[in-house]
């Protein structure tokens, strides 16, 4: 089957290796002159299947409430006079629920644990190196609310397989020392030893190269309306 990828970030050339691998002739098109020159250029490169708790969570509908009318808010939404956002609205509500924040949990989990064995079996297939480091990842609250609503999940996710440890201030500067500084302002921390992190421009760019030699045809500086 011959199959175009539109963009050559990491989602793109990925997507693009295993295509190949399974036999299809794959073509990646992309407006920039290289791979992963936008979005995976400068990415931060975390392979934490330990971030995991879904933006639809009980804590969530108050901050919206808080975020509603600022344009810099990390969800934006603006209301509208139209059917399909409310009815969207609804069904993101009816997530928020816990129940349903404990199930989205886990289903968040199963596709991360997947996805970082799938990328674990490329790293020892392919020998791709992209300064991967596997020290694990540490997330630190200087709000002890938020270090409080961070709990529970970090229970869920220790009860579907993920182990997200619950850290003291003084274990998170242990794990850190750069923290020293702020240690009075730590208000615990959790840590994922299984996590992972790398550099997203350089994987991408390497397995670019290993699928051209594979026969991935790569179209740079294309727009994919200019075929």
């Amino acid at each position: 089957m011959k199959i175009a990828v539109l963009g050559a970030g990491v989602i793109g050339v990925t997507s693009a290796w295993y295509l190949a691998r399974a036999g299809h002739e794959v073509t990646v098109i992309d407006r920039q002159d290289a791979a992963a020159m936008e979005t995976s250029y400068a990415n931060g490169g975390q392979i934490s299947t330990s971030h995991a708790e879904p933006w639809a969570n009980p804590a969530t509908p108050k901050q919206v409430l808080k975020w509603l009318g600022r344009e810099d808010s990390p969800m934006l939404f603006r209301l509208r006079a139209d059917p399909y956002q409310w009815a969207w609205g609804l069904a993101f509500l009816r997530e928020c629920l816990p129940g349903r924040t404990r199930d989205n949990i886990a289903q968040i989990l199963n596709l991360g644990q997947y996805s970082r064995a799938a990328l674990q079996a490329l790293r020892a297939e392919t020998g791709i190196r992209y300064d991967h480091l596997e020290r694990g990842i540490l997330h630190f609250y200087t709000s002890p609310a938020e270090f409080e609503a961070a709990l529970e999940p970090a229970r869920v996710m220790r009860e579907f397989g993920v182990d997200r440890q619950v850290k003291t201030p003084a274990e998170c500067v242990a794990l850190e020392p750069a923290l020293e500084s702020a240690r009075g302002r730590i208000a615990g921390g959790t840590y994922t030893p299984t996590d992972e992190s790398g550099n997203a421009h350089k994987f991408t760019s390497e397995l670019a190269r290993l699928c051209a030699a594979r026969g991935v045809t790569f179209r740079f500086g294309t727009q994919p309306g200019k075929l």
